[in-house]
């Protein structure tokens, strides 16, 4: 059975710090590498626990912040897919580093 607690937490963090890099510039980007890596971190594992959990929580956390910002400018749907995927690679590297650094 998987942890779900702090993935969620990954999530969260990564919405909050991506809508609060609406206002600070490349803070969005940076959002979902830091929620990754926090889940990976908490989670422990390997590299694989880590990069999975870090996507999950990027790619979560992505989609909220791909829906709120990019939501109004493109359709709902293309702001959702542009901010999964773009967590999901983000939150993968943030899963590894988060495990590396738990090590």
């Amino acid at each position: 059975m998987k942890n779900w607690t702090p993935v969620i937490i990954g999530i969260i963090l990564t919405a909050v710090i991506g809508l609060i890099g609406i206002f600070i510039p490349f803070l969005s980007i940076l959002a979902p590498i830091i929620g990754g890596a926090v889940a990976a971190y908490l989670v422990g594992g390997d590299y694989k626990d880590g990069a999975v959990n870090g996507g999950i929580s990027g790619a979560g956390g992505g989609a909220i912040i791909g829906f709120v910002v990019l939501g109004p400018f493109t359709a709902i749907i293309g702001g959702l897919a542009l901010g999964f995927i773009f967590g999901l690679i983000l939150g993968i590297i943030g899963g590894v580093i988060g495990v590396l650094i738990k090590r």
